[in-house]
């Protein structure tokens, strides 16, 4: 890292307590600049530009911000920040399993010594992230990429298609019908592939509730479909989505069904 270049943090925190008024001063004193963001996706990306850490101070919002958090993983793996934590413990373990525990460059459970805090920030701030594929990174395209909301209640299938996806968009995944309805009406992903049967709110009730939200309708939902006969697909499509995809289908042929629906603005079904 270049001496002259002083790192940037992004502290994400919900409203502005001691506890983070102090954090944010023994971080500016070991020399690195801080921005402070709210806990939104929209927030987020107006100011990741040019960040070195992300660190999240945890919060009660943490219990419905899974699909947040998601985003920043997918973000920060991307364009190679460090993400760091604080919280209690219980705090810090939903954080783990949110994020992942190598996805995370250290957490600090409170309650700490600032002082070790702010030395492990620093050094943590001027070390370069690992890349655990060199020519992976480089190849990225650079600019901000579609943001794809999957929605799902198999975690299996949605792990599977976020390690197919993440290469080429910017991925959250979500596990149930009531956690996709808030999180699109705040953070207006640019396609929804949402689970057609879903416990508790299924994708079809998801779909009418977007569409009586004036700016909500306007984002294309494509339809998630373990069935491949002809009755169920025209089950399906009577809630007239942009389209169906067949979760059987071949990674090959999502790929190319997804960046042909951005490079078109049509999605093309595949045949049953």
């Amino acid at each position: 890292m270049s001496e002259n270049i002083i790192p940037e943090l992004l502290l994400i925190s919900q409203g502005s307590a001691f506890m983070v008024n102090s954090l944010e001063t023994n971080i500016k004193k070991s020399g690195i600049y801080v921005t402070r963001c709210e806990p939104t996706i929209r927030d987020f990306d107006e100011h990741i530009a040019g960040m070195r850490i992300v660190l999240i101070f945890a919060g009660e919002f943490i219990k419905v911000s899974e699909g947040l958090f998601s985003y920043i993983t997918s973000k920060c793996k991307e364009d190679r920040i460090h993400i760091c934590v604080v919280g209690y413990p219980n705090e810090i373990s939903d954080m783990e399993r949110f994020i992942g525990k190598s996805n995370i460059s250290a957490v600090f459970s409170r309650p700490f010594e600032m002082k070790e805090f702010a030395e492990k920030i620093s050094i943590i701030a001027n070390r370069e992230p690992a890349a655990s594929d060199p020519e992976a990174v480089s190849a990225r395209p650079s600019g901000k990429r579609h943001h794809i909301l999957m929605c799902d209640d198999d975690m299996m299938f949605l792990k599977m298609m976020q390690e197919w996806l993440s290469d080429s968009y910017r991925i959250t995944v979500l596990r149930s019908g009531t956690m996709a309805v808030p999180f699109v009406l705040n953070n207006y992903p640019d396609l929804i592939l949402l689970d057609y049967e879903m416990p508790v709110m299924n994708g079809p009730k998801v779909l009418e509730i977007l569409r009586a939200d004036k700016k909500a309708s306007q984002i294309p939902v494509v339809f998630l479909t373990g069935h491949s006969d002809r009755d169920s697909v025209m089950e399906v499509m009577k809630m007239r989505p942009q389209g169906y995809l067949l979760k059987s289908t071949k990674k090959e042929d999502i790929l190319a069904s997804i960046d042909n629906f951005f490079g078109t603005g049509k999605w093309k079904n595949v045949q049953v």
